[in-house]
């Protein structure tokens, strides 16, 4: 008798390890596939509220970028126009360089 209980046991345990493992693979196959979509549905949340900010950060980088054109542009006429301003004094500072010497040589004869 205490051996036919103890099979007993022993079948019931298989048998609940049996069904514990077909139920086990079951439930974590569903909620293996419950875990994957929510994480597509973070995924494209987050897709989604990194995408403004992108769009907005363009924008503003696009103006920034016209900005630094213009001032550039500025910069150039600045330094065209302080160019011609040394070459106008260079030059009046090497005619009044010739003027002085030819006075000073005059003066000497």
């Amino acid at each position: 008798m205490v051996y036919a209980n103890l099979a007993g046991y022993v079948l019931a345990a298989g048998g609940g390890l049996v069904l514990g493992t077909i139920f086990g693979s079951k439930l974590t196959s569903a909620v293996m596939a419950s875990i994957h979509a929510l994480e597509s549905r973070i995924s494209t949340v987050e897709g989604n509220a990194l995408a403004r900010p992108t769009t907005v950060a363009a924008g503003a980088h696009a103006a920034a970028i016209q900005s630094h054109a213009v001032a550039v542009s500025k910069l150039a006429s600045a330094i065209e126009k302080h160019a011609v301003a040394v070459d106008e004094h260079g030059a009046a500072t090497v005619a009044a360089a010739i003027e002085g010497h030819a006075t000073a040589l005059v003066a000497s004869k």
